[in-house]
């Protein structure tokens, strides 16, 4: 199976608060979101075998280096087959390992303990995200899937299977149109979103409901009405694992035009009304990066 890869962190400490996590990005996605940090891999193809994937990440998970074949450039030109080729299939023969240290590999400790697979939009790719969270199972990795929650079948479909521990929800602005199409660059999400939504709190599964914050949208009414929206869930579906709704302050990705972030008193002041809605029903957070002055 050919997986379209965007890259792997194989150490994030921001992604999953909490937990040291390997991150690995699929490229695609619906959305063209104005503000979109990782808009390099909305477009494009960079079509990559599983099973390099997944000795790579095996690799960095066990501490161990990857084997030559397994350090596959997403850009590289298609090799020849010959055993002195280090990315051929054939040289991968002669790279088998003994039983010890197979034994070794599989009893050492994981120098993560948890795996995220991110965007794009992972679900793009459901096949890709099965095996892959199979793998990280395996590992014994907690697994964590941030997506937009523009699939909610395939959400649920892989909600069902147990493969997803956690889900780090992306929610642009109140779940209304045309807001979302404008904050999203897509029509129709809105429906999609809340579905995905409902999905989650339904199948239990922990949750984090993120919202990143631009200028000029969403605004603290509309946070608001999210935080609304999380606090009639949680009536309906008394079993659910909301853990927090979290504002992060939206910066200018690279090579966009400045712009200066939503401060940390403005954040806090919506994190305040977000509260009070819900009579402090939901913990609500915030994330910004730290102002940093410099002295001479």
């Amino acid at each position: 199976m050919k997986v379209n890869f965007g890259g792997i962190v194989p150490l994030s400490t921001v992604d999953w608060l909490g937990r040291a996590a390997m991150v690995v990005f699929l490229r695609g996605c619906p959305l063209r979101c104005p503000h979109c940090h990782n808009q390099r891999l909305q477009t494009g193809e960079s079509l990559v075998a599983h099973h390099f994937i997944a000795s790579r990440i095996v690799s960095e998970v066990k501490g161990f280096a990857a084997a030559p074949w397994a350090r596959i450039r997403v850009d590289a030109p298609r090799c020849a087959l010959s055993p002195h080729n280090p990315l051929s299939p054939l040289a991968a023969l002669s790279l088998q390992i003994n039983l010890d240290e197979a034994s070794q590999r599989a009893s050492s400790k994981p120098f993560v303990d948890a795996f995220v697979l991110s965007g794009g939009e992972p679900l793009q790719q459901p096949q890709a995200c099965a095996r892959l969270f199979r793998l990280a199972k395996s590992l014994h990795l907690a697994t964590g899937l941030e997506t937009s929650g523009c699939f909610p079948g395939r959400l649920e479909t892989l909600l069902a299977k147990g493969l997803v521990d956690k889900v780090f929800l992306d929610l642009k602005t109140a779940l209304l149109e045309p807001d979302y199409e404008k904050a999203t660059g897509s029509s129709g999400m809105a429906a999609r979103v809340a579905e995905s939504l409902e999905i989650c709190f339904k199948l239990g599964v922990a949750l984090d409901a993120r919202s990143t914050i631009f200028p000029e949208m969403p605004s603290c009414s509309q946070l608001v009405e999210i935080a609304g929206t999380l606090c009639r869930l949680l009536a309906l579906y008394p079993e659910n694992r909301l853990e927090s709704m979290i504002l992060q302050q939206g910066l200018p990705r690279e090579g966009e035009a400045r712009f200066e972030p939503v401060s940390i008193d403005a954040l806090q002041e919506m994190a305040k009304a977000c509260r009070a809605a819900c009579r402090t029903e939901i913990k609500v957070r915030i994330r910004a990066a730290p102002k940093i002055t410099w002295k001479n």
